[in-house]
């Protein structure tokens, strides 16, 4: 195919307000990715857009298969929680986690 530019497994992102260590979820815009590498303020890295990643979970259980979102707004951590009000889709819970669990593993998907 002539028009494919790239995969879309990773996408760029230069970092503007806070450095960010490797594995953490990063928002852009109305989509959320892991970062592939660590990086400082002004730095480029790559976001994984694709994939099965273990994330900190919020608040709650979320149960397999339902759609994931990053919640922002009670605190910087970015956590993973099954409420879309005031969050960012990031992908779907690929396996179940109870209330008590501290991490899920989730699904990306833009």
């Amino acid at each position: 195919m002539k028009n494919l530019t790239e995969e879309g497994k990773t996408i760029d992102y230069t970092l503007t307000e806070e450095a960010v260590a490797s594995g953490e979820i990063v928002v852009v815009g109305d989509m959320a990715g892991v970062a592939v590498t660590g990086g400082q303020t002004g730095d480029t890295i790559a976001l994984a857009v694709e994939g099965v990643y273990e994330l900190p979970k919020g608040s709650g259980a979320l149960a397999q298969g339902k759609k994931a979102y990053v919640n922002v707004a009670e605190d910087k951590s970015k956590t993973v929680v099954g409420t879309a009000s005031g969050n960012t889709f990031i992908g779907y819970v690929w396996a179940a986690a109870a209330a008590g669990d501290s991490t899920v593993a989730v699904k990306l998907s833009i």
